[in-house]
């Protein structure tokens, strides 16, 4: 089965069946963001890119590799 999305107002809850044969879910809540200016998209790769989304945010990247 695939996980269950439901978009509402400002919360993402994200479904799925665990190993319990339980459903699971966790709600992911709305809060500002920002915007990081870039020189050229495609100069950048998906693991640059996510380590600048931890700098920018304050976090150690390897605190959650």
């Amino acid at each position: 089965m695939d996980n269950i999305v439901i978009e509402a107002d400002d919360i993402v809850i994200i479904g799925f069946i665990n190993s319990k044969s339980e459903l699971e879910y966790t709600q992911y809540k709305a809060f500002d963001g920002g915007v990081v200016e870039l020189d050229n998209i495609e100069k950048y790769t998906e693991e640059e890119l996510t380590e600048i989304l931890y700098t920018v945010n304050g976090l150690e990247i390897d605190d959650y590799i």
